[in-house]
């Protein structure tokens, strides 16, 4: 999982725009994503977080 110190960076990078659907959402309408899945190889760095709203974050789990 992230910490909050990466995925507040993350957030502020994106402007809060979620990058699956576009929309615009708060801090705690999101969830840090591993960009590259955890379940693939990807570790849990900075570069590796982004931050998708819910709907998003569930429909891409496991893909």
């Amino acid at each position: 999982m992230f910490d909050d110190t990466q995925k507040t960076i993350a957030y502020n990078h994106q402007n809060g725009i979620c990058p699956v659907c576009g929309e615009h959402f708060e801090y705690d309408e999101m969830e840090g994503d591993h960009i590259i899945p955890w379940s693939k190889g990807g570790k849990t760095t900075q570069e590796n977080c982004q931050m998708l709203c819910k709907r998003c974050n569930r429909e891409k789990s496991g893909k």
